[in-house]
């Protein structure tokens, strides 16, 4: 076999088989690190045992993460492929920022949404939504860390940041709280034009599913309508 040829080999089947029995779990724990994470974030006068508890949490959490990540690269007999197209995971155990999109590569795996069409259409709709809050809220977090230390500032915590990033998205914009240093306007910036994107796909899906699901109703109660038809009736003619 050439060295092109080993680059291009499939992933093992025990990676996939990993993959299928840990997204549960792996799952549960990523929202838990998300909400210590953001506690974290949010109340910096925590009471110390919390924040420390909180911390150790976060850390065997991390933890976690790179071994699953390392148990997967080792079983997947193609190192190549497998970095290749698990990428945004390898460079999201490098920046936390990243980590919470994982969430979403977590819910495309879970075996449950494969089952039947309409629970793939429920993982796609969960999947978008998911991604656009995320979105929000890393963007208004990126701009509450540039803001926050600024004397001018009107984001000074993450739930006013938070507020302003989804009246921004959603076109609102109240102008109660804005960006006043330059690193701040600019993340603005590409909220807002990101966030042109993510509300398009985001109703472009949601009328997309609700299309097929009004198709489908269509199609059973023509169906219906045909099994209700009675048959046509025959008439015995006599022989001469």
């Amino acid at each position: 076999m050439t060295t092109r040829g080993r680059s291009h080999r499939r992933i093992s089947s025990r990676t996939l088989s990993w993959e299928d029995r840990s997204a549960w779990p792996l799952f549960l724990l990523s929202l838990a690190f998300f909400a210590a994470w953001v506690w974290l974030l949010a109340e910096p006068e925590l009471d110390r045992g919390y924040r420390g508890a909180l911390a150790v949490f976060v850390s065997v959490s991390w933890a976690l993460f790179i071994a699953d990540f390392l148990i997967r690269l080792g079983l997947s007999g193609a190192h190549r492929t497998f970095l290749r197209t698990r990428w945004f995971e390898a460079v999201s155990l490098l920046f936390v920022y990243l980590r919470p999109f994982v969430i979403i590569a977590y819910v495309w795996r879970l075996p449950w949404f494969r089952a039947t069409a309409a629970r793939q259409r429920a993982r796609l709709i969960t999947m978008v939504t998911m991604f656009t809050f995320l979105f929000v809220f890393t963007g208004s977090t990126l701009v509450w860390l540039a803001e926050r230390h600024d004397p001018r500032a009107t984001i000074v915590d993450l739930g006013d940041a938070i507020w302003w990033g989804f009246t921004t998205i959603s076109t609102v914009g109240y102008g109660d709280f804005a960006p006043v240093t330059l690193a701040g306007r600019t993340i603005a910036v590409g909220l807002m034009m990101g966030g042109l994107v993510v509300l398009g796909v985001t109703s472009a899906t949601v009328i997309s599913a609700l299309n097929d699901q009004i198709q489908r109703a269509g199609r059973l109660r023509a169906h219906e309508r045909d099994d209700d038809v009675p048959p046509p009736e025959t008439t015995d003619r006599a022989v001469p």
